[in-house]
């Protein structure tokens, strides 16, 4: 019993970083899309990265169900880490837990990088959009400031500009 639920935590642990791979894949797909001004194709990354990013909650939910059991079956707590787990187990079967949960977070650290970085270029170059808008049409909206004295972005109604000029 015990040896199914190592395996099978091992075997979840590599699906899900593997997820998380495909869905670092994906980022970087959207944030080309972004960069080149391809609207076709950030729609298409969109729809990837959202059933990519989809793909790596269902494994979430199976690796956390994969360790409870396998916590279960060691009986220990379930706040007991991956490291303090593999001390109850052989000598074997110590290297690839601990291994497999490293690869897991170098492949969830990969993620969090990618996305905060299509975050921040993203946000940058709203920002720049909405600075030059503001420029370009100042008299569009008043100004809403806040308590600190400075101006807030309120909200922005649509604006279609024609590609032709």
């Amino acid at each position: 019993m015990r040896t199914q639920s190592i395996q099978r935590f091992l075997d979840t642990a590599a699906s899900l970083a593997q997820a998380l791979d495909t869905f670092v894949d994906r980022q970087r797909a959207v944030t080309q899309a972004v960069r080149d001004k391809d609207w076709p194709a950030l729609e298409a990354a969109l729809r990837e990265a959202n059933r990519a990013s989809e793909a790596v909650g269902m494994l979430e939910a199976e690796r956390a169900s994969a360790w409870s059991h396998l916590l279960a079956d060691l009986g220990l707590p379930t706040e007991t880490t991956v490291f303090r787990a593999s001390l109850a187990l052989p000598l074997d079967q110590r290297s690839p837990l601990t291994d497999a949960y490293r690869a897991l977070r170098l492949s969830a650290l990969r993620a969090r990088i990618e996305n905060q970085a299509l975050n921040d270029f993203v946000g940058s170059a709203a920002s720049a959009l909405a600075t030059a808008i503001e420029e370009i049409f100042p008299g569009r909206k008043g100004r809403v400031y806040g308590k600190s004295g400075r101006p807030k972005a309120g909200a922005q109604g649509a604006l279609v500009l024609n590609a032709a000029f």
